[in-house]
Formats: structure tokens, C-alpha cells, sequence
């Protein structure tokens, strides 16, 4: 394939994801330990030429793409760019490789352990597995407040008239801590309530659940919200809520 005019960054990225074989976070693992600094112009240009997958959440991604795989495996016999100071080594070290995956009959992915063919699904693999890591942190920070929660919760209930206010609000304060955790795992994982407690709405029951026996498209009012992942519009129901006929 004709190799595109990169600039040093891009390249450096490129090998970077081909030498780790697998996706990689732009900010913690390509430019913390690899000092490859992507800006959002590198970034849209490697997606342009097709070069890299890229997933946004929970943080920037990128894999290289079957066609990024084509390209690193041009750069084993390519000659070095002009104009980049310092490539000369690389190539030469390139070379090299390839006169050593000749020999025995490798591939560059079996080198790098990867397969350009599975690497988008790596990639939303690799991107699944930081949502949880997020998710998990953020649920961890919650169970660390419960304590205090608790605690405040006793408190409470035995508090005297004289320090009842103080109460309240230590006791509010810790329940707020552990609802913003719980709220920020729940935003990394994509889930939402569907409605609010109290509204009417149509009876689902591929979204409600209740003790009456209620038909489709009557009318009923929301005691527990039914908990959905992604848009609305896609009703991908976790969890299904509670309702009461009206």
C-alpha cells in the first residue's frame, strides 16, 4: 500500500500499537508510558486513512486496524522517511525483524500477538474491561462512605433534641458521598432510570413488572423506575421497574 505521509508522533503511535499488540488508552498508556503525545488532529487524521480504531468511552482507545497492520508490516521493508531525524535506527532494527520473520516464517502478528482480524473486537473488549475498572472504583468509593453513612444513620437515631440539626446534616453529607459514587458508576456503565418515581405511563411489560395484572398500554403510575442502558430510545432494559395500576 502506498504509505501515507505521517508525521513522527503518528508514526510513533503506530508502532506503539503494534509492538503492544493490543488497544491501547491514549492518555495513561500511550503518552504516560510511551511519551506519545496524540492530539486530537493526529488522532482524526490515523482515523481518516483508517489506521486505527478508535472507541471514546470510558476514555480515548485506540487499536490498529486491519489496514494499520498492512501499514506496519510495509514499514518492515520500507525505506526510512526523509526529514525525521532519528528514524534511521528504527528502520534499520526493522529490517532486521523482517529478515528474522522470513526466516522462520512468522508474521508480524505473530510476533506481536495479535491478529489484524480480531482487533476491533479486542478493542471493544479492551474498552468494556476500563468501563468496568471505572465502575468497580467508583462502586469501591462507595463502599468505603457506608461505614460513615451508617454511622451517621446511629447517630441519628439517637440524637437529642439540643444536637439534632448537626446530625442531620453529617448525616445528609455521608449519604451524599455515597450517592455520587453509586451515580458515577452508573454513568460509566451507561445506565440511567427510564422515569421518575411517581409519573404515569403506559404499561411495558417488557419494562414493568406488577402485582396486578394490568394490560399493555394501560395506565399505570412508576413506584421503582425501570433501569435501562443507553439511549431511551433503545429501551435495553438491566433492570425492570415496579408499578401500580392508577
Amino acid at each position: 500500500m502506498p504509505t501515507p505521509s505521517l508525521t513522527p508522533v503518528e508514526r510513533g503511535a503506530l508502532f506503539v500499537l503494534m509492538a503492544e499488540g493490543r488497544p491501547l488508552k491514549e492518555s495513561s498508556e500511550l503518552k504516560v508510558i510511551h511519551g506519545i503525545g496524540l492530539r486530537p488532529t493526529h488522532r482524526t487524521k490515523l482515523q481518516r486513512l483508517g489506521l486505527i480504531h478508535t472507541t471514546k468511552k470510558p476514555v480515548f482507545t485506540h487499536a490498529l486496524s486491519e489496514k494499520g497492520w498492512l501499514w506496519a508490516r510495509d514499514q518492515m521493508t520500507a525505506a526510512k522517511p526523509k526529514g525525521q531525524i532519528g528514524a534511521g535506527a528504527l528502520y534499520s532494527l526493522l529490517h532486521g525483524l523482517q529478515k528474522h520473520i522470513e526466516r522462520h516464517g512468522y508474521s508480524l502478528e505473530d510476533v506481536f500477538g495479535k491478529s489484524a482480524q480480531n482487533g476491533y473486537e479486542s478493542l471493544r473488549q479492551h474498552t468494556r474491561e476500563a468501563a468496568w475498572s471505572e465502575a468497580d472504583e467508583a462502586l469501591g468509593q462507595a463502599l468505603q462512605d457506608m461505614p460513615v453513612f451508617t454511622k451517621a444513620i446511629e447517630a441519628l437515631q439517637k440524637a437529642s433534641p439540643t444536637n439534632f440539626d448537626g446530625v442531620v446534616k453529617r448525616t445528609s453529607a455521608a449519604a451524599k458521598l455515597v450517592l455520587q459514587s453509586v451515580r458515577h458508576a452508573s454513568r460509566k456503565r451507561e445506565l440511567a432510570l427510564a422515569l421518575d418515581p411517581g409519573v404515569e405511563t403506559a404499561f411495558d411489560p417488557t419494562m414493568h413488572r406488577s402485582e396486578d395484572t394490568p394490560q399493555p398500554g394501560d395506565r399505570v403510575r412508576i413506584r421503582k423506575p425501570p433501569v435501562i442502558r443507553g439511549p431511551a430510545s433503545a429501551k435495553v432494559v438491566v433492570l425492570m421497574g415496579e408499578v401500580e395500576p392508577i
